[in-house]
């Protein structure tokens, strides 16, 4: 599997881990490395970590949402 691919499956599963500890979606651990990218594929790259956290999180959010 693609190393980029595998990078972001995993945060995705960092995020939903995130989730399941109680933690909001406001605590991406990305976001401090977003501020500091100094050039645009820095910024892309925490960027695409970022989205995929929060993904993740999202995913199991609703996964514990009661219908």
């Amino acid at each position: 599997m693609n190393h980029e691919i595998v990078t972001i499956l995993d945060w995705q599963q960092r995020g939903m881990n995130a989730r399941v500890l109680g933690l909001a979606a406001s605590e991406n651990p990305i976001a401090p490395f977003l501020e500091k990218a100094s050039c645009p594929r820095e910024r892309d790259g925490w960027f695409q970590k970022a989205e995929a956290w929060l993904f993740g999180w999202n995913i199991e959010d609703v996964s514990r949402a009661s219908f």
